[in-house]
């Protein structure tokens, strides 16, 4: 980070923070709205009819299923593999990097963790799900 010299370099470097922001905030929402476009609820009906449909959008044919099922148990591995290897460093050396690295390593891989599972339960019931739908699943009946 700059160190200002003066007050209008303040307002410079301000006002390029501003710019920067907006154009991040832009960003988002044009992201956001490519995504809404494409998942009409129609759409979202649709896969969840057809399960062709679902495996044509990720790529792969029915013959693939096995082998695509057996390639995402193994990336379940590279997702664990860096929390734990964080995990036991946290646990073996108490250092205040070994827990920061924990803390930035393990979102990550949890999610992909999740996403993979998920991915995974879609691929062997043969019926798309969407995700909320799949995590909400899980939760406790009140």
């Amino acid at each position: 980070m700059k160190t200002p010299a003066s007050l209008s370099s303040i307002v410079a470097v301000a006002g390029e923070s501003r710019q920067h922001l907006a154009e991040l905030r832009s960003g988002f929402r044009s992201r956001m709205a490519t995504f809404r476009r494409h998942r009409a609820a129609e759409e979202q009906a649709a896969l969840e009819e057809d399960f062709n449909l679902v495996l044509a959008a990720w790529g792969m044919t029915d013959a693939e299923l096995l082998g695509v099922i057996s390639a995402l148990r193994l990336r379940l591995l590279v997702f664990l593999a860096p929390a734990l290897a964080c995990l036991i460093a946290a646990a073996w050396s108490h250092s205040p990097v070994s827990f920061l690295s924990l803390a930035c390593v393990t979102p990550p891989c949890l999610l992909g963790v999740v996403t993979t599972l998920w991915r995974i339960s879609i691929l062997r019931n043969r019926h798309f799900t969407p995700l909320c739908h799949w995590l909400l699943r899980f939760r406790k009946p009140s």
